[in-house]
């Protein structure tokens, strides 16, 4: 009996870390079919090659996903030994916003270094890191959170050194971002809700004076509440992305029928992808989309409820919260749910870092799933694991 028990386990975990490959296989393919959809004019006029885009695209899903099986194999003590190094890489890269010329500008904002001819997006980069640095520090032995300083307030510098290097980019998605990662891991570690009250005053407060400070976030959000008042302004892009699913409908115009990618929906193999995936698919292709990050977020928090370490745990649901909270962030933007932000869609959108990144998760996830066990092994308490006391996580 114990035998079959440990193989219907093992049948579990290698199917859960399928799942996880699966999705974002599934997420990927889709993505580059709306790249090759909507970028072609886009890359004949910019580089004289209708396929640029794709090409890039393609070539980098091969590489992400030849990672994500070296991922399967690399000990866990070397990934552990390289979280501060890849902290101190991340943090080094985004701190050169401070010297004249080293960032690429583009749209209004310097997100882009160009290393060795090779060009990225450091803040992409920035997510992983934070997570693996918070997972390592919040899951020592001895992290008591409830000595505030010695164990919570580090972590919030790790976060905030990123945050003011994001913000003199600008990026305020990502530091939102970042900030509600580092949250939702303190929250899983078991940080006490007194703190998580003041944390979350503390940010809002600051997302306020944000806006408040930059006359361009403050026109985002009028033309957020009301994109009709601007509509050849800040409202064209989401009137755009209106418009385009509902060129779409139920079942779409089919792939490559897109109008509002001819030069109409601005940064439609980017940011605004999921636009074009709902004209060419109309409703049921963003259905399948949203059940395919559903999917992966649930599968990403039942195997970090599995694992048998809180550094595990934590690790697990930092990337779970990443997939699912960028995912949520674009779709709420290009829906109209939420202010006009650049933000890619994870694994769909154009872009080299955010895929190579997420790619990088599904890996992640997808070993922590391989290894996982019974939930009632667990033997480092968070709030994960119902079961313990709460003397133990408060």
């Amino acid at each position: 009996m114990e035998s079959s028990n440990q193989k219907s386990e093992a049948g579990l975990r290698q199917s859960a870390s399928l799942a996880i490959v699966v999705c974002a296989a599934m997420l990927t393919g889709l993505g580059l079919l709306a790249i090759y959809a909507s970028s072609s004019m886009k890359g004949a006029q910019q580089f004289g090659d209708s396929l640029a885009f794709f090409r890039k695209q393609f070539v980098v899903a091969v590489a992400g996903f030849i990672g994500i099986v070296a991922v399967q194999r690399f000990p866990w003590r070397w990934f552990e030994s390289l979280t501060l190094p890849a902290y101190a890489f991340s943090l080094g890269t985004l701190a050169l916003i401070f010297v004249p010329g080293a960032y690429s500008v583009g749209g209004g904002a310097a997100r882009w270094l160009h290393i060795g001819g090779v060009s990225f997006q450091p803040a992409e980069l920035a997510k992983l890191t934070l997570i693996m640095f918070l997972a390592k520090n919040l899951g020592r032995p001895n992290c008591d959170l409830r000595q505030f300083w010695r164990c919570v307030v580090p972590n919030l510098i790790a976060f905030g050194a990123f945050a003011i290097c994001l913000m003199k980019q600008p990026d305020f998605g990502s530091t939102v971002l970042m900030g509600v990662l580092t949250v939702v891991m303190l929250f899983i570690s078991g940080l006490p809700f007194r703190y998580l009250a003041l944390m979350g005053a503390a940010g809002i407060t600051g997302m306020v004076a944000a806006v408040i400070a930059a006359p361009y976030r403050m026109a985002r959000l009028l033309s957020f509440l009301d994109p009709w008042a601007e509509v050849r302004g800040g409202g064209f892009q989401i009137i755009q992305s209106y418009l385009a699913f509902k060129n779409g409908g139920l079942l779409g115009t089919g792939l490559g029928e897109s109008r509002q990618k001819l030069f109409f929906l601005p940064e439609a193999h980017t940011d605004f992808i999921l636009s074009v995936i709902g004209e060419e698919l109309g409703l049921l292709g963003i259905l399948l989309v949203c059940a395919l990050f559903l999917f992966m977020s649930i599968i990403g928090l039942e195997v970090a409820r599995r694992q048998t370490s809180k550094y595990r745990t934590l690790l697990a649901v930092g990337c779970t919260a990443l997939i699912f909270g960028q995912s949520a962030l674009n779709m709420g933007v290009t829906m109209g749910l939420l202010p006009t932000k650049g933000m890619p869609l994870p694994f769909v959108s154009s872009g080299a870092s955010s895929l190579l990144v997420f790619l990088a998760v599904t890996g992640i996830l997808a070993r922590l799933a391989r290894e996982s066990t019974n939930p009632s092994a667990a033997k480092e308490p968070s709030r994960l694991h119902v079961g313990k006391s709460a003397h133990q996580i408060a």
